[in-house]
Order: structure tokens, then sequence, then C-alpha cells
């Protein structure tokens, strides 16, 4: 089997194992997780990107919010042509759903300077001890860390996931991108 169908196959089993978690467990869980990201951001108001989780995701709404009320900030992603951007956010009670009906900056909402940034929390389907990442498949994320690390080195790149995420192993390519940390409940793990 190649690395595409290995891929494929582990983003099923991610997936199986998401729709077998209650609500209630998944909630519980999520509290935990943003109460953990919270406790190890910067202290100092600062730069964060940060996502708008989808309903099979770690509910991070109340994170968010926290972000913005301890006077960081928040950058979320829009699509931008074949790509997306980071949009400055100020408050997520108005922001437009995109194409794909997720919340997410206006098109005339200031944009990331990547030297701003200290913080991005990045999702993905699964991650593993080592700091690999799988994602949806598109590669919209590990073409945008790459290219913020090279404007950025500094900057510091969090998988964020639910328990059932993360695995032993990812497969990866040349083109895939690792994190630094792994981030679930049960804390900060740093992976480089």
């Amino acid at each position: 089997m190649n690395i595409p169908e290995k891929k494929s196959e582990l983003r099923a089993a991610i997936s199986a194992r998401l729709s077998r978690m209650s609500d209630k467990d998944r909630a519980t869980e999520s509290r935990t997780l943003c109460k953990r990201i919270l406790e190890s951001l910067p202290k100092e108001p600062t730069g964060i990107c940060a996502y708008y989780p989808l309903k099979d995701e770690a509910d991070l709404r109340p994170l968010l919010r926290d972000i913005l009320a301890h006077g960081h900030t928040l950058y979320l992603p829009r699509k931008e042509g074949a790509h997306f951007v980071f949009g400055k956010v100020t408050t997520l009670d108005a922001l437009p759903p995109d194409d794909f009906g997720i919340p997410a900056p206006s098109d005339d909402s200031p944009l990331l300077e990547p030297s701003d940034l200290t913080t991005a929390l990045i999702p993905g389907r699964a991650f593993d001890k080592k700091g690999n990442r799988l994602g949806r498949g598109n590669g919209g994320y590990d073409i945008w860390i790459r290219k913020q690390r090279m404007e950025n080195p500094k900057t510091q790149f969090w998988g964020i996931a639910l328990e059932c995420q993360v695995v032993q192993d990812i497969p990866m390519e040349a083109h895939d991108e690792h994190v630094d940390a792994i981030v679930t409940a049960r804390g900060v793990d740093k992976t480089r």
C-alpha cells in the first residue's frame, strides 16, 4: 500500500473514532483542551492564529473568546484563491460564513503579518507524538505552515487534537509539514 492509500485509510479510521464519540464526551474533552491551551499561551498579548472548529473537531469556540478577552490578536483562516490567508477578528459574533459554511473573517479584515505571529493552533485529522500531522488531504495547511516558517521561523505550530486523534505513526510525504507540539486535554507535548 502506498503512502496516499495509507493516509486515506487512516483518515477513515479517525472519522470512525470521532463518529463513535458522544457529544457529551466531546464537549467535556473540548473544555479541558481549551483550558490546557489557554494555560500554555503567552501571558502578554500576542498574535495567535486559530481556526473555527468543524462539528467533528474539538470545540474551540470558548478558547477563541478567551483569546480575545485576554487581549491577544486573533486571526482565523479564510479562503483566498486556491489557498487561504488569516484575517484578524475582534469578535466571533458576526463572522460571515465562507463557501463551506464555516464562519470566517470578512474580505476587508486586516491580514496577518507573518512577523506578528507567535503561536498557530493547527487542526488535523490525526497527529503522532513526533509532530507529524495528517490533514484532510488538500495540502492547504502544509503550504501555509511552510510559508510562515520561512517568513518567521520563531512561530510555534501546535497541533490540536482530541485523544482519539493521536496515533502511533502518521505516514508522511515530502510536502507534509510537522507541528512543534501536540495539545490534548492532557496538556502540551513538545515534539521538537
